[in-house]
């Protein structure tokens, strides 16, 4: 979300750097999704070898840095999008490893309750971003990068509170020195086939997903319902849905049980439904609403699963594989509807509706929650008859 916190200065910038293709600035809200597109390729095998905690500092670091920097040094635009792939560089470091931590210190209901309360936190950090951003940016579009210095409070909250997790060591035998680490192919290749059709998942739920935030404010305007304000109030409905779901997680999963992968696709669906043949506003809200209860449920109870059936470095890569997949899906969703010459707006909402229907059927005739639960049952087993 730190990417979207210039997009609410984007008028003012384009103003500011008038030789500048309109393209090449918006460049300025996705080229922080490069930077952790590539830096999550190995932020999970760096977790393998040093302190989460500490990589979580360095993370966070580089996200205040790319932020604050813009505030001085502000004279073109590549230098701005520089700034951005290193804040992105940042974002690649704490989005793998945040799960890592929630998988390492909770377990059972609580991981889930967690899980669930991390995508809260998501939600509200990008309401306090967003908003945060855009009201001191209404002077100058410059001081929109001050809402960054919130990392500094941050990072400290970080070094002081945050327990340092212990990378394991493989212990010396009496036969000779201390086994050498598998390398990451190795872990890889030992990896249960469930993270696989788990990261698979995760990579088309941000290809739909995508088309949703990019589509949203094209099919209101075609509709007559608002323009960029209306889409900004949709949104942030959108938002607050997330927000109550991930506090209620546990519930949530109560609820559903092993098919909460089925109601997050399900509600998903129902967004693209009722937005795509949305008569009023209000009908649109409620479609928003229900596109926040499908990403908390879905984002959370994902990387939960990759908990269940993985321990150790093997966690590590698959969290890495997660939130690679994560930030692939989104950035080659445009990509791939433009090769099949899909149109913006209501074609792009029909092509969510399938999608996301196909996505729940999987899930449901898949039984992808019950294997995966019976799978992390069968690894907790195996894991402690090692420990014995």
């Amino acid at each position: 979300m730190s990417g979207l916190v210039i997009t609410s200065a984007f008028s003012a910038i384009i103003k500011s750097f008038p030789n500048e293709s309109v393209t090449k600035i918006q460049m300025l809200g996705t080229v922080p999704g490069l930077g952790t597109l590539v830096t999550t390729l190995f932020v999970g095998v760096l977790a393998t070898r040093f302190s989460k905690k500490l990589l979580s500092l360095i993370g966070i670091f580089l996200i205040g840095l790319g932020g604050l920097l813009p505030i001085a040094f502000h004279s073109n635009v590549n230098l701005l999008l520089a700034f951005g792939v290193l804040m992105g560089v940042g974002l690649g470091f704490t989005t793998p490893i945040y799960p890592m931590l929630i998988s390492i210190f909770f377990d059972g209901d609580d991981r889930v309750e967690m899980m669930g309360q991390s995508t809260a936190f998501s939600s509200l950090g990008s309401i306090i971003m967003v908003v945060g951003g855009s009201t001191l940016g209404a002077v100058d579009w410059t001081h929109t990068y001050y809402i960054f210095a919130i990392t500094i409070l941050v990072f400290f909250i970080v070094l002081f509170t945050l327990p340092n997790d212990h990378v394991p060591v493989q212990p010396t035998s009496a036969a000779g020195p201390a086994q050498k680490k598998p390398n990451t192919l190795e872990v890889v290749k030992k990896l249960n086939k469930y993270v696989f059709v788990i990261v698979g998942i995760t990579l088309i739920m941000s290809m739909v997903y995508t088309i949703f935030q990019t589509n949203l404010s094209i099919i209101l305007a075609s509709k007559a319902l608002g323009g960029t304000s209306a889409a900004g109030i949709v949104n942030a409905i959108g938002t607050v849905g997330g927000l109550i779901t991930g506090f209620s997680m546990k519930y949530i999963k109560r609820l559903f049980k092993d098919n909460i992968l089925v109601a997050g696709f399900a509600s998903l669906m129902l967004t693209f439904i009722l937005i795509r043949f949305a008569g009023s506003l209000a009908m649109a809200m409620v479609g928003s609403f229900l596109s926040g209860f499908a990403m908390a449920t879905i984002m959370s109870t994902l990387p939960y699963y990759v908990s269940l059936v993985t321990s150790g470095a093997e966690l590590a890569i698959a969290m890495s594989l997660f939130q690679f997949m994560n930030s692939l899906g989104s950035f080659f969703s445009p990509m791939v509807l433009g090769a099949f010459h899909i149109s913006s707006g209501n074609d792009a909402f029909f092509v969510g509706i399938i999608a996301s229907a196909v996505m729940g059927l999987f899930c449901l005739f898949g039984r992808v929650g019950k294997h995966v639960t019976k799978q992390g049952v069968q690894e907790k087993a195996k894991r402690s008859v090692v420990k014995d």
